[in-house]
């Protein structure tokens, strides 16, 4: 019993230790964006800010069209993320219920995909829209990345733990394959679902590079890469910086937190464990 307990501890003095690991630099980033423009290197690791200043603030959202690249993230992550979803959804199923010739070498290549870095493909990915000429273009950054391998395979080990005996059932009912997939599965995997999408958006949301190399017009482009805006070949104006940096986690933030319950409900039942 002693022994359990003990193990207890030493599980508990491990998280607590790994959760701090993980908000230090949350924490920091939050003081630096309300301290003022002289106390940010005062100290070594600024926790909690010596006086507290809005003018960080103040100079994110008066001297910087953020507002506009706010609604630019807002707009691209929920396409990319809708876009994901209605794709992921239908391939998962088609790989999950479906055998047809072919289909074992696709799914090895969408697996595939997971595996290469989006830093090796982005020349060439590049030339592909250039063709199009989609370059400084909203469809330029979403549609390339429409299909994810990654809701493709979460959602397809959802679907696979769906008993077959659902769908004989349906089809007696006189449903064809559409409604199995709405009343049947979509129903089943709403966990999931969100699951996947609140990862996809949060990746969406914080996509730096491909955003960087296709969008040129500031006026289109999305925060992450507008936050970069407040620095220059010689300085970093860290307040704003980490003013715009703070704002821009927030609404990811919060999604994160009321979608939390499906997050840990779809792994569970998931057969990912």
């Amino acid at each position: 019993m002693n022994q359990h307990r003990l193990t207890g501890w030493w599980l508990h003095g491990i998280l607590m230790i790994t959760a701090i690991l993980v908000l230090i630099p949350f924490l920091w980033m939050v003081s630096i964006s309300l301290s003022d423009y002289g106390a940010v290197f005062q100290r070594f690791l600024l926790i909690f800010p010596t006086s507290v200043s809005l003018e960080g603030y103040r100079q994110v959202l008066e001297n910087s069209p953020f507002m506009r690249w706010f609604f630019n993230s807002v707009f691209v992550a929920g396409c990319l993320t809708i876009g994901q979803l209605t794709l992921g959804v239908l391939a998962a199923y088609a790989f999950a219920r479906y055998r047809f010739k072919g289909s074992e070498p696709l799914f090895f290549f969408v697996l595939c995909t997971m595996m290469i870095p989006p830093q090796a493909i982005l020349f060439p990915l590049f030339m592909v829209i250039n063709a199009f000429d989609w370059v400084n273009t909203y469809q330029g950054v979403i549609v390339p990345h429409l299909a994810s391998g990654y809701a493709i395979f979460v959602l397809r080990q959802f679907f696979l733990q769906i008993p077959k005996e659902l769908d004989e059932a349906a089809r007696i009912d006189g449903c064809h394959g559409f409604q199995i997939l709405y009343h049947v599965y979509l129903r089943s995997a709403v966990p999931a679902i969100i699951s996947v999408g609140l990862i996809q958006l949060v990746r969406n949301w914080n996509d730096y590079y491909w955003t960087l190399v296709v969008l040129r017009d500031s006026q289109k482009m999305t925060l992450p890469v507008g936050i970069v805006a407040f620095r220059d070949e010689t300085l970093v104006q860290w307040v704003p910086t980490m003013a715009a940096a703070t704002l821009s986690v927030l609404p990811v933030l919060v999604i994160y937190v009321l979608g939390q319950r499906y997050f840990v409900q779809s792994h569970v039942h998931s057969g990912i464990k």
